[in-house]
């Protein structure tokens, strides 16, 4: 799916001539007996992939953002069919072992919109991407005709490859025709206000959200995808953004004789959800064939991007199989078209460009020889680097740049996946067998290894493969972990080792262990000849463990007993059955002896669970086993306590920001002492919660997100003394060891929200933001630092410290650059650009009455001056900067008034409001409701006046309004003295009493008194 922020609707659509032909009934060819868990996927994005035919690059050319320009990441490039098919014949994808193609909606997509903001102001946004349906059943001329697109069909399948047809059954494109002849199809602002269900019944980034549950769309939408599945012989389809839509709409797809149904076309769902109970439910209740395992993505991005991550979150994902009726159908990737490219996860760590190779050919072999059908995002064969959707991105910096053919020469990528696709053609095991884990790291050394075993299987075919994963930045010598290397259990019957890629290695077996050296930031996979080594063999002499109990959580259990003192038990497994269900092993390599409680996750919720612990002898023999019976369920939680000093923040407000429920949510937090913050939580028992801490205020550093480059904090509910404490900021790299303080100023007067920032360490972790008394607590390394500070209307300032330090001032002088001087005293505007003088009184009276408005500009600055008077109201400004805004603000999150904007103000894209004497506050106008603040410490502003006579003067730079320059256009002003929230004004500047007068009105004072502008006071 196409995420980005919000920027516009595109415009009528031109007529479309294009129509498709009748089309007969294509057949997939043999390759469709081959099992999905046998696949390996290549996922490409037709637009952004090969340029085959360069005549059809401006598609149906209807407008300017139909054409093909290599200069905006966000137009289309030119890929198509034919450049797709080409690279097929030429064998490029055989080579590399793929035996499936995955690519992007081949529909016809809306007419481009524009950029409203970041990095490609201005520009054409194109649906390249396929997300944006115009018409769900005619091909996107950009990319070819549909006989071209049966003829890629056709060779695929003549190469033995599969295609998988990305489709789109949640929502339309920006505009589209159906949103006008059938608007009823889709769910309005208020059906989502009204929802319980926002997930499923809100829009997407503004893009028309169907409303599935009408008989009419659900056959519009199967009859859709019916007529791609029938008529030209796809293979597969990749659903996207599918916990967007009603469940009910899943059960019928996939139910027998549906469109989806498994038994005539295979099927991968989108559902971006880190919890394996969440994503198991729609293979293992909706019945969809396979569902992409972001659980596992997650794990790859935050703990195998650098040496300091954690693979024993990496096992705790794996552990979590249980979840699922079959773990083998769950279709893995290490990144995609939505997220940041994983080379650049380990690049933004510190990691060097080699080691981001590296790390990519880690997590890609831990892929491939994991359960799973692996996919790969075009590109990694050339480990291409790309920091995110390229809306947020400049020209060569995104994660879906076009594909460099030429970069194949300096990367060994595309034959490691070739060896690595291999393998799980040569052995059984890789594809259908159990996983089983026989060692983790347990807070050690950062090893990782699995075996794969299948049984019944004959031959080197049947033989279990074990793979070890090194996530350190130093070589490992397994001889060097706790007892002398990692116990085989009996995997192997001989001694003899092949590396199952063909990698050198000096890997072998001494005293049943597995020993030798694996280089950093690898993985080495062997096999031989499988041994006895089969959990189930019953030893009747081993003691039983004593004092088994259950404690259940969420869609988890924890289990307790006393260990046993017996020399016979060298530990313990845990098996797991629900009624009707088969009994299934959860740990094959044994828990210590000593321990005596084990966390069992990835248990169905609201289902009793009989759970058996036997005891384990030195040859892996077991005890007949005690058992115990729990009901895991959402509904049993634990209070959990949050700490988080955040003194380098300034005065915030935190909040806690969890993501591992599928959607972001958001808890405030209570400021217990300055800089430190709390909250208390009932939290589902034993899930694990992935969450930052966010900074709400409007100065804060990377967007308001901790921890730039650092993977998200996690903890599991119910440990640590429901208890979780942290630095803000510093998930993963220590929390520096230094401490320096001070106090920010300008011209002698204190500056809240100001920057410091220690630029001779990471100023992106090494930074503090000032309390409103200018103060400041900065973490930094020790020793030697160089401090800069910066606020909005001042000069930087610097000062060189030995950390630690206290009273690390620094004064900032102001910028004399700007054209008034900002001190509440207006006698220097003699002659400013325009002005307003309302000297008559509205209907709240005399002392509620704006008087007069002053505004000029410069290169860097938009100046503004106006006096009124303010009795128990406030005084509001609103600026009409750019096209779009917008239209009212009554459902504004912050000063929600009555006022209704149009005529000659395009909408309203900032305000300025002041209630009393207390300070004024910028906001930016991101949406009908969205209305975040600016950081006060970004532009300069003063008052002066005593109640209720009040005077203002602001200079803001025009970036503080999200702006790049002047605005060639010039910009709008209306204000007014505005009532409390809802309501409207009393009086308002310019009006038919103005000098010059304005066309804007008052009315219904009965009621609300709304403010209706339509003609703005023009700025040039």
């Amino acid at each position: 799916m196409k995420r980005f922020h919000m920027v516009g609707r595109a415009g009528a659509l031109a007529a479309l001539t294009l129509s498709l032909s009748a089309c007969s009934l294509f057949k997939a060819p043999s390759t469709g007996a081959r099992a999905w868990q046998d696949e390996v996927i290549y996922f490409a994005m037709t637009d952004r992939f090969a340029n085959g035919n360069p005549a059809n690059d401006n598609g149906p050319n209807r407008d300017a953002g139909d054409r093909a320009d290599r200069t905006n990441p966000l137009a289309w490039q030119g890929g198509d069919f034919a450049g797709l098919k080409a690279k097929i014949e030429e064998g490029y994808f055989k080579r590399m072992g793929f035996t499936a193609l995955w690519i992007t909606p081949v529909v016809l997509q809306v007419p481009a919109i524009p950029v409203g903001d970041g990095p490609n102001q201005g520009k054409a946004f194109a649906g390249y991407h396929g997300y944006w349906a115009e018409d769900f059943r005619k091909i996107d001329p950009h990319l070819g005709t549909l006989d071209e697109y049966r003829a890629l069909i056709a060779a695929a399948h003549k190469n033995g490859i599969k295609v998988i047809q990305d489709i789109v059954v949640n929502h339309a494109g920006y505009g589209a025709t159906l949103t006008k002849t059938n608007p009823e199809w889709f769910n309005t602002k208020a059906d989502c206000d009204a929802s319980s269900n926002k997930t499923t019944d809100c829009d997407l980034a503004g893009l028309p959200d169907f409303k599935q549950d009408l008989p009419a769309v659900t056959a519009y939408l199967n009859d859709f995808v019916k007529y791609w599945r029938d008529t030209t012989g796809i293979d597969g389809l990749r659903i996207d953004t599918m916990k967007h839509v009603p469940d009910a709409y899943w059960k019928q797809f996939f139910a027998a004789g549906g469109v989806g149904d498994p038994a005539r076309v295979w099927s991968v769902g989108e559902v971006f959800d880190g919890n394996p109970a969440f994503l198991a439910r729609f293979m293992d209740e909706l019945g969809a064939p396979s569902v992409f395992d972001f659980a596992l993505y997650f794990a790859f991005k935050d703990q195998m991007s650098g040496a300091g991550g954690n693979l024993d979150r990496v096992a705790d994902v794996f552990a979590q199989d249980g979840a699922y009726r079959d773990p083998t159908r769950l279709t893995t990737f290490v990144d995609n078209h939505d997220v940041r490219r994983f080379v650049s996860e380990v690049t933004e760590r510190g990691g060097s460009a080699a080691q981001a190779a590296e790390r990519l050919d880690m997590a890609l072999s831990t892929m491939y020889l994991s359960r799973g059908t692996p996919s790969v995002w075009q590109g990694t064969e050339i480990a291409q680097a790309g920091l995110g959707d390229p809306y947020g991105n400049a020209l060569g910096q995104g994660n879906r740049e076009p594909m460099d053919f030429t970069r194949l020469g300096g990367s060994t990528l595309d034959e490691r996946l070739g060896a690595l696709a291999a393998a799980r053609g040569k052995y059984r095991a890789l594809t259908r067998g159990a996983q089983q884990e026989l060692w983790r790291p347990n807070g050690g050394a950062p090893v990782l290894a699995y075996r794969r075993v299948i049984s019944g299987v004959r031959g080197v075919a049947g033989q279990p493969v074990v793979f070890v994963v090194n996530n350190g930045d130093t070589e490992l010598d397994l001889g060097s972990l706790s007892g002398g290397g990692i116990p085989l259990l009996g995997t192997f019957s001989g001694t003899a080792l092949t590396e199952v890629t063909g990698r050198t290695n000096t890997l072998s077996v001494s005293g049943g262990k597995l020993v030798g050296r694996v280089p950093a930031r690898s993985v080495l996979a062997v096999t031989a000849p499988g041994g006895s080594g089969a959990a189930g063999t019953v030893n009747p002499a081993l003691p039983e463990v004593a004092g088994l109990t259950v404690k259940a959580g969420d869609s988890a259990a924890q289990l307790a007993w006393t260990p046993g003192a017996d020399a016979k038990v060298a530990g313990y497994r845990v098996y797991v059955k629900t009624a009707g269900g088969a009994e299934r092993l959860v740990n094959f390599a044994p828990i210590p002896a000593t321990q005596g409680s084990f966390l069992v996750r990835g248990l169905t919720n609201d289902v009793t669970t009989t759970f058996r612990v036997v005891t384990v002898d030195s040859a892996g023999a077991e005890s007949r086993g005690v058992t115990a019976t729990g009901t895991p369920g959402s509904k049993n939680t634990a209070k959990v306590t949050f700490t988080v000093d955040a003194r380098t923040q300034g005065n915030g407000p935190i909040e806690l920001r969890r993501f591992d429920t599928g959607s972001q949510i958001e808890y405030p937090m209570t400021q217990d002492t300055p800089g430190v913050w709390k909250t208390s939580l009932d939290l589902p028992l034993f899930r694990e919660v992935k969450f930052k801490f966010g900074n709400d205020s409007a100065g804060a550093k990377n967007g308001g997100y901790e921890a730039p480059g650092q993977g998200d904090r996690a903890y599991v509910v119910g440990t640590n003394g429901n208890a979780y404490s942290g630095t803000y900021d510093f998930t993963e790299q220590p929390v520096p060891a230094a401490t320096v303080t001070g106090r920010v100023t300008g011209g002698g007067q204190n500056l809240g929200g100001a920057l410091v920032e220690a630029t001779s360490a990471n100023p992106a972790l090494n930074y503090a933001v000032t309390f409103p008394d200018g103060t400041y607590t900065l973490r930094v390394p020790a020793g030697a630092q160089t401090l800069k500070a910066s606020a909005g209307g001042y000069l930087d300032g610097t000062r060189s410290v030995t950390a630690p330090a206290q009273d690390a001032n620094i004064d900032l002088a102001r910028d004399l650059r700007t054209k008034y001087t900002i001190d509440g005293d207006l006698s220097d505007w003699t002659a400013p650009a325009v002005s307003v003088q309302s000297p008559a009184e509205g209907t709240f009276g005399a002392n509620n009455n704006w008087l007069s408005l002053r505004a000029d500009r410069d290169a860097q600055y938009l100046y503004l001056a106006y006096t009124y008077r303010v009795d128990g109201n406030s005084a509001i400004l609103y600026l009409d900067t750019a096209p779009g805004g917008a239209k009212q603000a009554d459902s504004f999150d912050a000063w929600k008034r009555a006022a209704t904007f149009g005529g000659q103000v395009d909408g309203v894209n900032a305000f300025i409001a002041r209630y009393g004497t207390e300070k004024a506050q910028l906001r930016l106008v991101q949406s009908d409701t969205a209305t975040p603040e600016v950081n006060a410490a970004d532009y300069l502003q003063a008052s002066s006046g005593a109640a209720p006579e009040q005077t203002v003067e602001l200079a803001i730079p025009w970036t503080a309004l999200g702006l790049s320059g002047r605005p060639a256009a010039g910009i709008g002003l209306m204000g007014g003295i505005f009532g409390g929230d809802g309501y409207g004004a009393g009086d308002i500047i310019p009006d038919a009493r103005s000098t010059p007068a304005g066309a804007n009105t008052i009315t219904d004072c009965y009621a609300s008194c709304r403010a209706t502008f339509t003609q703005p006071l023009k700025l040039p």
